[in-house]
């Protein structure tokens, strides 16, 4: 039998035993740690055991926790709030046509059920129409602004319709929609659904009825009528109507002709209301231009502006019409050209009329006539007073020997005698040349311009007494923009105080700084999109000291650019400027001359009143400041 391990406490009461007594307690020791086998543990290692009630307490409370998450789920899936509604929930759908007639009243019906097992709460439509829909009656009324209908609580099975009349008033051929968009929330859920509803729609037909009446045929400098006549078909009145009319080319509309407003070649008239039944006629009076002949395309359209101010015609009517050659050929150039262009205060237009006799007679008793006419003018201050003349009379040239009277100049017999009677076949040409004029015009009117038409008037061809008066078309001529760009350098302000520093004049490894300013100034026209660069020598450095009136001056380091941009400069705005720094340290290779301190400036802008470009180049600057009259001769570098 091996020796037990005691305990140290035991060890010691064992040796501080009688002899006798340590027997004794060998015994009692033995009987306590012996098991049922009778062996003793091995003492040696020693192992602590848990308290049963431990685990229990843990046990316990690890099966609470999973019993708490098992119940929370448990919730989350009856209640549902993540996972979307799998049900039908409100179906909403509309009924109506889906080719619609403009100007005639339709109805639709916006159908909707509760399709799911149970009922459904806080239940709402809303309905979408295009802009040009206009509402005649709903039913029931809406119950907040913008067709919304709060329908509340909807029982399951619940069903309801509502009912829109209305008119449509855009433009044929037009594919568009209408949609629904209904929002509920089932009973068993806490969040809300939607269900959307389309339904395509295209304004196939219309009320509204027109033809388009013009002679069989005519000729040129003959008075011609374009005529639009309008009906409604339908039960109500149309209101605020417009027609237009697009004029053939060639076609030049009377100069008394006031009624409607000139888009190019596109002549708007209003027609205002037109009641049910009803039918009007427009018409547009004018001739075809000398030189014009063949058949024409004549177009005509009637409708509305919509909300965002576009015309949405309802009804399109087109014809053509017969021109047959003339008895005189006119030709009107300007500049070589008889196209339309701009023009600028100040430039000079050579005006060339050649004509030639075209009919199989003699013409008697001709005279020639070149008109300039303002295109739009409105004095700023009171209408009684005469805008100044955009045209320089008193320094035209005219070798023909006309007649100048207001903005015309006339020939006849007179002063061409051949004019008297020209013979068959016979031509001829004058020349004469006016400049621009150049006046306070920007700031006293608001003319866009001006227009060139000659004309012809033909009392006799052969026997017959016509008294026919034939034009060409007209030459366009806009305004561009007067503006001007301007570019210096200074090292003083005019009253003497220093806005540059270091030496001057500069010297040879040592830095100066100089001032540039950049100028935009006009009078004419609002303008767009201005940019303004200019490249630095690389002895140029940016000390980033600048200020502008309008717009943002940068530089690139990388491409050595100054940038100038401004997104417009209205027409009311007459100049804006940007001052800059920069700073020159001069090399050897400057010395003994004047050093470059920034290359050529580029301006840019665009005019949209005349619907150009305008682009204007400034010459680079130099130390050899001549507009600075304390720095004046002080700009040649020195060396050290």
């Amino acid at each position: 039998m091996g020796k037990a391990h005691k305990t140290p406490a035991a060890r010691n009461e064992v040796l501080s035993a009688p002899p006798n007594k340590a027997n004794e307690v060998d015994k009692s020791l033995s009987a306590i740690y012996r098991d049922d086998a009778g062996q003793l543990p091995d003492l040696s290692r020693l192992e602590r055991r848990g308290s049963r009630l431990v685990y229990y307490v843990l046990g316990g409370v690890g099966l609470f926790l999973a019993l708490l998450i098992m119940a929370v789920w448990s919730g989350f899936m009856i209640f549902k709030p993540f996972r979307g509604y799998t049900g039908k929930g409100l179906q909403v759908n509309i009924d109506g046509p889906g080719e619609v007639t403009l100007g005639q009243e339709t109805s639709y019906f916006i159908n909707y059920i509760n399709a799911s097992n149970e009922p459904l709460a806080s239940a709402q439509v809303q309905v979408s129409f295009p802009t040009d829909f206009t509402v005649t009656d709903m039913e029931p009324q809406p119950s907040d602004q913008g067709m919304v209908w709060r329908l509340g609580s909807i029982a399951y099975g619940g069903r309801g319709t509502i009912t829109i009349k209305g008119v449509f008033s855009g433009a044929l051929g037009t594919k568009t929609a209408i949609q629904s968009v209904g929002t509920y929330r089932p009973a068993s859920f806490n969040s809300d659904f939607e269900s959307l509803g389309t339904k395509q729609i295209n304004y196939t037909q219309s009320v509204l009825s027109g033809a388009i009446s013009v002679p069989e045929k005519a000729l040129p400098g003959d008075e011609v009528a374009l005529a639009y006549t309008l009906q409604n078909s339908g039960a109500k009145t149309m209101t605020g109507l417009q027609a237009r009319i697009t004029m053939p080319p060639g076609f030049v509309r009377e100069a008394s002709s006031t009624a409607g407003q000139l888009d190019g070649s596109v002549v708007s008239l209003p027609v205002r209301d037109l009641p049910a039944g009803a039918s009007t006629t427009v018409a547009v009076v004018g001739s075809f231009a000398s030189g014009q002949a063949g058949d024409f395309p004549v177009h005509a359209e009637a409708g509305i502006l919509n909300a965002d101010g576009l015309f949405a015609p309802a009804q399109k009517s087109d014809t053509v019409i017969s021109v047959l050659a003339g008895d005189l050929l006119l030709k009107l150039a300007a500049n070589g050209s008889g196209d339309s262009r701009s023009v600028t205060f100040g430039d000079t237009l050579n005006f060339s009329l050649s004509y030639e006799n075209t009919s199989g007679d003699d013409l008697r008793n001709v005279s020639l006539r070149i008109d300039l006419q303002p295109l739009a003018a409105s004095s700023t201050g009171s209408s009684s007073k005469t805008p100044p003349p955009f045209l320089d009379w008193s320094r035209m040239d005219d070798s023909s020997s006309g007649t100048a009277s207001g903005d015309a100049i006339t020939w006849d017999e007179n002063s061409i005698g051949t004019l008297e009677r020209l013979s068959q076949g016979e031509d001829g040409s004058l020349d004469f040349s006016v400049p621009v004029a150049v006046s306070n015009l920007a700031k006293s009117t608001s003319t866009q311009g001006f227009q060139a038409v000659a004309q012809a008037t033909i009392e006799w061809v052969g026997k017959s007494h016509l008294q026919r008066v034939i034009h060409t078309q007209p030459i366009i001529f806009k305004y561009l923009s007067d503006a001007k760009f301007a570019a210096d350098a200074r090292f003083y302000t005019e009253e003497g105080a220093p806005e540059g520093s270091g030496p001057l004049p500069p010297v040879v490894g040592q830095a100066t700084t100089y001032r540039i300013n950049w100028t935009v100034s006009k009078t004419l026209h609002e303008l767009k999109d201005l940019k303004t660069t200019a490249v630095l020598p690389q002895n140029v450095s940016w000390p980033k000291h600048f200020t502008v009136s309008a717009g943002d001056l940068s530089y690139d380091d990388s491409t050595r650019t100054v940038t100038w941009q401004l997104n417009r400069m209205p027409a009311d705005v007459g100049q804006v400027k940007a001052d800059f720094d920069l700073t020159l340290t001069p090399t050897v290779y400057d010395a003994s001359r004047f050093a470059d301190l920034i290359g050529q400036a580029q301006f840019m802008a665009q005019d949209p009143v005349a619907g150009q470009g305008v682009q204007l180049i400034q010459s680079g600057l130099s130390t050899d400041l001549q507009n600075d009259d304390y720095a004046k001769n002080k700009g040649v570098v020195i060396s050290q």
